[in-house]
């Protein structure tokens, strides 16, 4: 590569990733805000779950039906239409009853993923191969912290105010400007080949089971956690922060769960993760019945734990599907993986807040520990069915850590 086009290629990677982060931080404001208006504003908690799921429905549709407008506009049209899209549709919100903010969020969540394709599929083309992962390891890194710093943020604003609203629009227009100035071409979009769903249950049931729960998890911790908080009595900086705390853990834990993932059978790091976010909800139930000294301090450190055991196990379950399936089938595998991740996304806060409607708003602990305990039933049957290859140990050792290059980005 000669020196002119390395100096093109960091140049358009830095232009989508500013883009990308100050999407995120759009993105985090109405992600919050949404979901604790409709608490501050008592609205029922299956009405929260059912906005929450519409933008997961909008987000999975998009996954089928963008890619081929990509291919025909390319990727900075295509960038630039989604950012107008969700700038206009975060100030719709003051301007309709909250009724009616399903179909905002739904539209959004479809503009969400073609930002989603853009950027990935952009940092994958342009990033240089012998660099790719620790590009996209550093990428999802500064988009996490984006994200964790945007939701902090929040707490000190008036969500009852309609500028929260304003700010969101303003940032999402801001996004445009670093991709729009770039004159750096975008990569060329190529044709998709697909992973049956059959054979992917097939060959790694495993991680199909796996990337189902990430969704249903994490649905709820994004869409449903911010109203939990303000609905068992904190204020608004204390609900920030227990909803900030699930991100955090899932920072701080990413790195080394996916590490063991290149040393260990993927399904036993899956069975003791959903083990500890078993126990840790049960813990987290007691404490606040118990009213226990410092409760606010063991809710954030526990759902710290609870956010970083559940959402960062989508890696695993990709790096299990990869090596059952091998490498020669990434792009159609990831797909596959994520409407797998999409279809959870938007059933688990529809499910959590009927829960919620019916027992009350700790019923979310109830989900979120039925549905890991479940998860430990099943790995433990098919590792008792099925146990780790001998060689399997060796095999992970010979070579270096490897990460999936793409996976879901907190949205």
């Amino acid at each position: 590569m000669t020196e002119k086009s390395q100096t093109g290629s960091v140049a358009a990677l830095g232009a989508i990733v500013t883009g990308a982060l100050i999407l995120q931080i759009a993105s985090t404001i109405i992600h919050t805000v949404v979901p604790l208006r409709l608490a501050v504003e008592k609205q029922p908690p299956l009405l929260i779950g059912i906005v929450g799921s519409a933008y997961s429905l909008g987000f999975l549709l998009g996954c089928f039906a963008i890619p081929s407008l990509i291919r025909r506009i390319g990727h900075i049209r295509g960038f630039a239409v989604f950012a107008a899209v969700q700038s206009v549709l975060a100030l719709s919100f003051p301007a309709m009853p909250v009724e009616w903010w399903g179909v905002s969020r739904f539209i959004m969540g479809v503009a969400a993923a073609g930002h989603g394709i853009c950027i990935e599929s952009w940092i994958s083309g342009q990033a240089p191969s012998s660099h790719r992962g620790r590009i996209f390891g550093a990428y999802q890194i500064l988009n996490r912290l984006a994200l964790i710093g945007s939701q902090i943020g929040i707490g000190y604003v008036a969500i009852e105010s309609h500028d929260i609203f304003l700010i969101a629009s303003a940032a999402f227009s801001l996004a445009l400007i670093p991709v729009g100035l770039t004159r750096t071409r975008a990569p060329e979009s190529h044709e998709l080949v697909s992973v049956k769903l059959k054979t992917l249950w097939l060959q790694a049931p495993a991680a199909v089971v796996g990337c189902l729960y990430v969704g249903l998890m994490g649905g709820v911790l994004t869409n449903v956690a911010p109203a939990y908080g303000i609905l068992i009595g904190l204020d608004q900086q204390s609900a920030i922060l227990l909803t900030a705390s699930i991100q955090i853990g899932a920072l701080i834990l990413q790195w080394p769960i996916g590490l063991m993932a290149d040393r260990i059978d993927s399904r036993i790091i899956m069975l003791g993760a959903a083990t500890i976010v078993t126990l840790a909800a049960a813990a987290l139930g007691a404490v606040l019945f118990a009213h226990a000294p410092h409760a606010k301090l063991w809710s954030y450190t526990l759902f710290a734990l609870i956010g970083g055991c559940s959402v960062a196990l989508y890696t695993v379950a990709v790096t299990h599907a990869y090596l059952r399936l091998g490498q020669d089938q990434a792009v159609g595998l990831s797909a596959g993986l994520l409407f797998l991740w999409g279809t959870g996304a938007a059933i688990g806060p529809i499910v959590a807040t009927g829960f919620m409607q019916v027992f009350g708003p700790q019923a979310l602990l109830a989900y979120i520990g039925l549905l890991s305990a479940g998860l430990v039933g099943y790995l433990a049957v098919r590792l008792l069915k099925k146990p780790p290859a001998a060689s399997l140990g060796s095999e992970r050792s010979t070579r270096p850590p490897s990460m999936p290059d793409i996976g879901p980005r907190p949205r």
